[in-house]
């Protein structure tokens, strides 16, 4: 495939990539994913070349047998990417993983699935068994998850495959110099390994993504985009918006709630982390008008607060501290302290809690807080909804025994 051809994810194929990326050494095979511009689609969009050099060069050094794991978990139910990834192009899924093992020089790999993901998980145990020439060497298997949200994070991951609780790692070390059983580990999207046999094929670029697009549009479903699409042009591609639009939830259930007036956003990594959201699941959750931005808040936090790991204090307790509070706010019960009190909360997760939940779910706040700024004040001062939707979820104040 020409480079100057625009590839896709779900419908490229390149059925003689892996015996071409058998004739190239490590280093140049590593080369060419660093030159595609080739970052990770889990959601924080680290290079992938980089993880590869660093599990290779970590393998060599210490002697341990090296470890590939695509992960296609799809922790966000309302994002199922992998699921239609692997219902779609699985041979390029299943080749990803094998050229990414030839780079790393992994004899071993696993793929890493929901345990909902039924008829995904018995397409790709055939496929795995159809190719037994294609993998040569190379044991893959599949793996389910727990079920949950932090069953698809990259540390709690790697406790289930030791057979543990779904809770993250402390930080360093990281996976590819410490990962399962202390192996140099390699866990990467099952999104992004299926860019790998068209990288090798023919020097394609990754310049598409893979969104969830769900809310008030008229056709929702999973899309595939070129990045640096405007939100609202993904929106239009999704049938367009049923209503008014008042709000983008963008990244899923820790991603930010930007105003309809940033619909010129666009998908790309920087450009979201510069709105204030993240890429994360990838979901984009069209909001119509008359939905209270307050109550949708609360409604996120009381999901994390449930679904959270529970190992670090910060996210934890920090859950259920800024659900308590926004559902006081929601129930006419809150104070103008409670503002500042939020965000000092998000403050403290982002800083110190142990894996991305904690660190990005305070964007739901910043975001919301500052673009929906009357609708909080509504709320606390003047003691109504200014939708007229919300009920009292609470009959009492949340308290803590420390607050402003």
């Amino acid at each position: 495939m020409p480079a100057s051809v625009a590839a896709s994810v779900l419908e490229g194929r390149a059925p003689g990539a892996v015996g071409r990326a058998r004739t190239m050494s490590p280093d140049d095979l590593i080369a060419a994913v660093e030159r595609s511009g080739l970052r990770g689609r889990g959601g924080a969009g680290y290079p992938l070349a980089e993880k590869l050099r660093a599990v290779r060069a970590a393998a060599l050094r210490t002697g341990r047998a090296p470890l590939v794991i695509a992960n296609a978990y799809d922790a966000d139910p309302a994002s199922p990417l992998s699921r239609t990834l692997v219902a779609r192009n699985i041979g390029n899924v299943l080749q990803g993983v094998t050229i990414a093992a030839h780079a790393v020089g992994a004899r071993e790999a696993i793929v890493y699935m929901h345990p909902e993901a039924d008829a995904e998980r018995g397409a790709m145990e055939r496929d795995i068994a159809a190719r037994p020439e294609a993998l040569a060497d190379l044991a893959v298997s599949v793996a389910l998850g727990p079920g949950g949200f932090m069953g698809g994070e990259e540390s709690a991951l790697m406790n289930v495959l030791e057979s543990k609780r779904a809770m993250a790692r402390q930080r360093p070390p990281y996976p590819a110099d410490s990962g399962v059983r202390q192996r140099p580990t390699l866990v990467s999207s099952a999104e992004t390994l299926a860019w790998l046999p068209q990288i090798v094929d023919g020097g394609a670029r990754a310049e598409t993504k893979l969104v969830s697009v769900t809310g008030a549009v008229r056709s929702p479903g999973v899309y595939e985009v070129p990045l640096g699409t405007t939100l609202a042009a993904i929106l239009e591609q999704a049938g367009g918006v049923q209503g008014t639009l008042k709000a983008i939830h963008v990244g899923g259930p820790t991603g930010g709630i930007l105003a309809a007036a940033r619909a010129d956003t666009r998908l790309d990594f920087d450009a979201l982390e510069a709105a204030g959201t993240h890429m994360g699941s990838a979901q984009i959750r069209a909001i119509a008008a008359g939905t209270c931005v307050v109550a949708e808040a609360a409604k996120l936090w009381s999901y994390l607060a449930k679904e959270n790991c529970g190992i670090c204090v910060p996210c934890r307790v920090g859950t259920a501290r800024v659900t308590g509070i926004l559902e006081s706010v929601q129930s006419q019960l809150g104070r103008e302290s409670d503002v500042e009190w939020l965000g000092e909360l998000g403050d403290h997760m982002e800083k110190f809690s142990l894996c991305g939940f904690g660190i990005t779910a305070p964007s739901i706040l910043r975001t919301t807080m500052t673009e929906f700024a009357d609708e909080y004040r509504a709320h606390i001062v003047e003691r109504r909804c200014p939708t007229n939707t919300c009920r009292p979820v609470r009959a009492r104040r949340y308290e803590t025994m420390v607050q402003p």
